[in-house]
């Protein structure tokens, strides 16, 4: 049972590791953000100096394990957009995601219960293709 429970452990940190380097990796494809907080006719230098106050003058590694410290903390940094502390953002929206959330899981379960109990009943027929789908 122990051997089990350390190989799940593992597993769920292979793959949130995977998870978050994917994210970091997905973040960084999406242009550069200096050029997204700098003003349209800014010079090089300005751009220069947003990217050392970012800390994207580092390299890739030294910005995941940044990445992942702040995620860690709760400080998922200034939202580019809205210019406000993205945490604050989040939790902010959390409520109505929440929501969204418990209606989801109450229609699927709702529809999925529905499947099951007709398939069970007619066994054979359309509904226990759709059942098993």
């Amino acid at each position: 049972m122990t051997r089990f429970i350390l190989t799940r452990c593992l597993f769920a940190l292979a793959s949130l590791f995977i998870l978050s380097v994917t994210i970091f990796v997905l973040i960084r494809l999406t242009g550069d953000p200096a050029t997204l907080l700098a003003a349209p006719d800014a010079k090089e230098a300005d751009l220069a100096a947003i990217r050392v106050q970012l800390g994207l003058d580092r390299s890739w590694p030294v910005q995941y394990v940044h990445f992942v410290g702040g995620a860690l903390r709760g400080d998922f940094g200034m939202s580019l957009y809205y210019r406000v502390p993205a945490g604050t953002l989040y939790w902010q929206r959390l409520p109505a995601s929440l929501h969204l959330a418990a209606v989801a899981m109450a229609i699927s379960l709702l529809v999925g219960l529905s499947v099951g109990i007709l398939a069970a009943v007619h066994v054979g027929r359309w509904w226990d293709s759709v059942g098993k789908l």
